[in-house]
């Protein structure tokens, strides 16, 4: 690739990254909040932190952001062999959400979090994790991997035929008691809209880029608005109101993406989006152990506090662990090594998001 059309590239794609790190942001937000609620602390006790209202207003756009990003390049492969696709979207993300459950979850009983008496305790919780209900943030793995395949199977099905069935198992979710069953159609709208409708995303990302003072006040009329609605209550999960919020949040994100991505003081939030692998596995333990840390001291009754550093610290030492990582033989952490793969001949290690900016700018 010429300089030329590298830089038309990275213009184009920088701010899917940006986008991302937007994404893992919120979502380790959402998780520090969680902690609070294990702990009966901070809103179950009357407390609101700054957290808990950054949580409360990315709620309708945080996941499905999250699931529409993922699915953006999508179409690129769907005329692979099924071999290729299997390999690359679905025992991918089943490498790292087996290999970290292995991972966080141990870390947890040896920190205390639900130990188990015995081995075979141990492993019943364990093969609940895998094939059942996974453990804390994992699930989204398990999900990319399972809307990959499905959105395989799916594809040469009419848009105007699937997006209406995506959209009622949105706001009518399957209630079987089956986790699996109930959790599918609560994302998988969004992951389906990014892989069909991307050409229509990356339209509204160049006209942000080329009308940014309309970008700008359409962005702002966003936040007063989706912050009125979500105070209102009517982006309960399965509404049309989370439907329809849901799509406008994110298109605020691509768009402030798009105008924002490549500013100087942004640059680290890209970086995030960038390497999600790193903030997503392995922001959980860190985590944890901050809040505890916290609590123990002077600042612990400071809950808006508490949660601040725990966000910016579990970031940074998730991503400070993931560089050290590939510097000392620990890589596979963080990228498929070849014995896991289904393709025999080697290639190069694929990180967490075969589909990011960085690898589409060496294309």
């Amino acid at each position: 690739m010429s300089s030329s059309s590298a830089g038309t590239s990275r213009d184009r794609f920088g701010w899917v990254d940006f986008s991302k790190g937007v994404c893992i942001l919120a979502v380790v937000a959402l998780w520090v909040t969680h902690e609070f609620e294990h702990r009966h602390i901070g809103f179950l006790a009357g407390q609101a932190t700054l957290l808990d209202r950054f949580v409360w207003f990315a709620a309708p756009f945080r996941m499905p952001d999250f699931f529409l990003i993922s699915g953006l390049f999508l179409s690129r492969v769907m005329d692979r062999p099924w071999k290729s696709y299997l390999d690359t979207k679905v025992v991918h993300y089943l490498y790292f959400f087996l290999l970290w459950t292995l991972i966080i979850v141990p870390a947890m009983w040896w920190f205390g979090r639900d130990t188990p008496s015995s081995l075979a305790e141990a492993a019943t919780q364990l093969g609940g994790l895998v094939f059942g209900k996974p453990f804390a943030m994992l699930w989204f793995l398990l999900y990319l991997s399972i809307y990959c395949v499905v959105t395989r199977l799916t594809w040469r099905v009419p848009t105007w035929i699937m997006a209406p069935v995506a959209v009622l198992l949105m706001l009518f979710p399957a209630q079987t008691g089956e986790y699996h069953l109930d959790r599918f159609g609560v994302f998988f709208l969004y992951f389906y809209a990014g892989a069909r409708f991307a050409r229509h995303f990356f339209a509204l990302a160049d006209w942000a880029r080329g009308h940014v003072r309309l970008a700008i006040g359409g962005l702002l009329l966003w936040v007063a608005v989706n912050k009125a609605i979500v105070m209102a209550g009517w982006t309960e999960q399965g509404s049309p109101g989370l439907l329809v919020m849901a799509f406008v949040g994110i298109s605020a994100v691509i768009v402030f993406s798009a105008i924002t991505w490549d500013r100087a003081w942004a640059r680290w939030v890209t970086y995030l989006g960038r390497n999600s692998i790193a903030v997503y596995l392995g922001f959980y333990v860190p985590m944890v152990l901050i809040v505890e840390g916290m609590l123990a001291t002077r600042w612990g009754h400071q809950l808006s506090v508490v949660g601040l550093v725990a966000l910016a610290g579990s970031v940074a030492i998730s991503v400070a662990f993931f560089e050290v990582a590939r510097r000392i033989g620990l890589g596979f952490l963080y990228e498929r090594p070849n014995w896991a793969r289904l393709k025999s001949h080697r290639v190069p290690a694929v990180p967490f998001d075969p589909e990011s900016s960085a690898r589409l700018r060496r294309a």
